[in-house]
């Protein structure tokens, strides 16, 4: 019997710093989507554009094996013969969230699918963990196209999503039954209007877990991100979506952040809630 939760918090919590190290391990590179899609809600100009997944936003990891995950993020395109779309479950998450979570087991050779709605542009880090490492993780879009092959045996994947339409997660069993985690971690874009340089974000680390945005920012230009905490209370976590490089960390007690960017790409941030506080906050970023 399969279950969707978001716990336990301390898990998350651990996770999302030791993935951001481990995409910089891996060289993982992923180029950054210049046009991002659009919402289907108009939005007036002069607030920001938050693109999220369709079914409420989710976020990422759990337990890493001490000898890391198989990591990917190269899209694959699909034969002529489009592979059939899995029956699946819905991933929710929860409004406000950023991370899905589905927790339960698998048994030897068995597959399970679940499916999320997302946008285009929008990166997500999809992760399977498990105790004998080798519970693995495929993804297919709805129009075919494979991001994650099942032949690759993977445990993680991270890439900009192509289009708005649903993704199916697939997780396949190992040697013998055990218990599994899957967890998708897409950030909500924030995209500016034209003419503007600043907008403010105001959010809930809802049940305690981190909540992730992005932004596409070009080499050179600065990037200013304040949240409106007590450093014991949240902090921000800043990393490079491409060169998996971390600029800020939350467990250094960062609220206050700017620096010159090395490079044009994705710049996730995150708004980290200090020992699963469930906290309410205004994020400000500035990009000049």
């Amino acid at each position: 019997m399969m279950k969707e939760i978001l716990k336990p918090r301390a898990r998350i919590f651990l996770a999302v710093h030791i993935t951001a190290v481990l995409i910089l391990a891996c060289g993982v590179s992923v180029t950054p989507t210049s046009v991002p899609g659009q919402v289907d809600t108009p939005v007036p100009s002069n607030t920001p554009i938050l693109i999220q997944p369709v079914s409420p936003t989710p976020t990422v990891v759990t337990n890493t094996p001490s000898s890391g995950p198989t990591v990917t993020s190269t899209p694959v395109s699909s034969p002529a013969a489009a592979l059939p779309i899995p029956a699946a479950s819905q991933i929710r998450f929860s409004p406000g969230s950023t991370y899905g979570i589905v927790e339960g087991t698998i048994q030897a050779g068995q597959t399970l699918s679940y499916f999320l709605r997302a946008n285009k542009g929008q990166p997500m880090i999809a992760m399977v963990s498990s105790p004998n490492n080798d519970v693995t993780l495929s993804i297919l879009a709805q129009d075919g196209t494979v991001l994650l092959p099942a032949a690759h045996k993977a445990t993680m994947w991270q890439g900009t999503l192509p289009e708005t339409q649903n993704y199916y997660l697939t997780v396949a069993g190992g040697s013998s039954t055990e218990s599994f985690t899957l967890t998708a971690n897409i950030a909500a874009r924030i995209q500016l209007g034209a003419g503007q340089y600043s907008t403010t974000v105001n959010g809930t680390t809802v049940n305690g877990y981190e909540v992730s945005y992005v932004v596409l920012a070009s080499g050179g230009q600065t990037l200013e991100v304040t949240v409106n905490t007590a450093p014991e209370d949240a902090a921000l976590t800043i990393w490079g979506f491409s060169d998996g490089q971390p600029y800020a960390r939350a467990q250094n007690g960062v609220t206050s952040f700017s620096m010159q960017l090395p490079s044009t790409q994705d710049y996730i941030i995150e708004v980290v809630p200090q020992g699963g506080r469930v906290i309410n906050y205004t994020l400000n970023i500035t990009i000049k």
